[in-house]
């Protein structure tokens, strides 16, 4: 019996930088060709506010100082995957100067610490906490000549506080510090408890349009440990210090307004743009509404938006819009886009976690065709595919590796084996994205998994470039976790580096 399955290799999609330079790694693109905004005629200064206890500013300032100068490689027999940090210095990877003024610090009283510390509510502590950090960045955002970006320097007793439940610790550990802003994310209660906390405060703080950036000790100091409730994370340990270097100031640059690197678009197609759908629980965790609509083009703007309430289908439970609101929120998220940028995109491309419904569809299309959009390719990524590929010997198929299941559905590696880092960086057996077309006006496939490939590389809080997700779906439980503490009626300022 004859197999019609396609398998095939797409090539590690290049990035742009500063100078029309082209790498497909984001470390060395940087450090070759600066960003992508660089210009020659002005030096970028990022004024960087900082607020947290005594010691933890004085940590934190102390280890950006010392960033100020070359942060050495992790000693590995991959150079490409653990490459040294050059420095944060107008000469490094950022072509600008980065800078904490003594103006735009903000100490925490210990008291106010304590207070925090000894409530016995989780949900009173984590509102107190809140409140604390809401307060000095309202005072720096009515400054003369306010940070652009705050760093939030939490104390290792604050973090205890909101992010384990009240009982016994069973062991310690110091945390991953994963993509600069704590750990990465177990369904277990205490995280769920420290993303409370965390989306409160971002939520809290959009209204003074100052993105912040949360930090805990463990990314300035290896030594830091962090009470667990849970003795079966114990093994995690932080990334090296060079790794955590890159992506704070990559994190830092971008939320300050700056645009590390962006998609290659070849001159002959359309302009795009790219928009995911997903859904999140309100804060009672009784209901479901749109996550957002996650809109970013090539150039890495991001905008979010908050839509209407989902609907749960009656056979397979999967959420999905009503027309109406489907419509809606397409033209919403069109209409932010066109007063950023003043047109329209030629061509709409929509992720989305759950199948399409046929009533949902049809809002999509509706405003589609209103709006005269040239092309539109609806795009459904289930979170898990049923289907894996075995490669021969001791690795993972490579990223890239995808395959054609039928007309409308193909399977992408987006993690595997990377040539370019000369290993598989992961930990476990890597699961392939399944890409199911419901509507498909771009016929070549091969750019379609192309794209997707390549939105993996746009997110400004990790500079390792193997991202399993497109930015697409990457965001959506991060702006959902801020979103849901968005009140009725409030709408939220929709440019992406608020909610990273």
């Amino acid at each position: 019996m004859s197999s019609t399955f396609r398998l095939q290799h797409v090539h590690e999609p290049l990035l742009e930088f500063g100078g029309d330079g082209r790498h497909p790694d984001v470390r060395f693109g940087l450090v070759d060709h600066g960003p992508v905004d660089f210009s020659t005629n002005e030096t970028r200064t990022v004024r960087v506010g900082l607020i947290g206890s005594s010691e933890t500013v004085d940590g934190f300032r102390e280890w950006f100082a010392r960033c100020e100068s070359e942060i050495p490689a992790k000693p590995s027999r991959q150079p490409n995957l653990f490459p040294s940090f050059p420095g944060s210095g107008v000469t490094g990877p950022f072509r600008c100067w980065f800078e904490i003024d003594r103006h735009h610090q903000r100490i925490l009283r210990a008291a106010s610490l304590a207070k925090v510390t000894g409530e016995e509510r989780d949900d009173v502590a984590i509102r107190l906490a809140v409140e604390l950090f809401v307060e000095e960045i309202r005072d720096l955002s009515e400054s003369d000549r306010p940070p652009q970006v705050v760093v939030c320097a939490l104390p290792v007793e604050l973090i205890e506080r909101v992010k384990n439940l009240r009982g016994p610790e069973d062991g310690e550990v110091g945390p991953r510090g994963e993509e600069g802003e704590g750990e990465a994310g177990n369904d277990t209660e205490d995280t769920r408890l420290y993303e409370d906390f965390r989306g409160a405060l971002k939520a809290a703080t959009l209204a003074y349009r100052i993105p912040i950036q949360i930090v805990w000790p463990s990314t300035y100091d290896e030594r830091a440990v962090i009470k667990r409730k849970l003795a079966k994370l114990s093994a995690r340990r932080v990334q090296d210090e060079a790794t955590r270097a890159w992506n704070l100031f990559c994190a830092l640059y971008y939320k300050a307004g700056g645009t590390p690197w962006r998609m290659v678009r070849e001159r002959d197609e359309f302009s795009a743009t790219f928009l995911g759908i997903s859904f999140f629980e309100d804060l009672g965790r009784t209901s479901l509404r749109t996550s957002s609509a996650q809109l970013f083009d090539e150039r890495g703007e991001g905008l979010i938006l908050k839509g209407g309430r989902a609907l749960r289908d009656k056979n397979d439970r999967h959420p999905y819009l009503s027309e109406e609101d489907a419509y809606a929120l397409t033209k919403n998220s069109l209409g932010t886009y066109k007063r950023e940028w003043g047109t329209f995109p030629a061509r709409l491309v929509v992720h989305k976690s759950s199948p399409f419904h046929p009533e949902e569809a049809a809002g999509f299309e509706a405003a589609i065709d209103d709006l005269g959009i040239d092309q539109a390719d609806l795009i459904w990524l289930p979170r898990r595919s049923p289907v894996r590929l075995m490669r021969d010997g001791d690795y993972p198929p490579l990223r890239g590796t995808a395959m054609r299941l039928d007309r409308d559905t193909s399977l992408l590696y987006t993690r595997g084996s990377v040539d370019f880092f000369a290993t598989y960086p992961g930990l476990y057996v890597p699961n392939p994205l399944m890409l199911k077309a419901h509507r498909r006006d771009r016929t070549e496939w091969d750019m379609l998994l192309k794209e997707t490939l390549a939105l993996t590389k746009m997110n400004w809080n990790n500079t390792q470039f193997d991202g399993g997700l497109p930015i697409t779906m990457r965001a959506a439980r991060q702006v959902g976790e801020i979103l849901k503490h968005v009140g009725e009626g409030q709408v939220p300022d929709p440019r992406y580096r608020f909610y990273m």
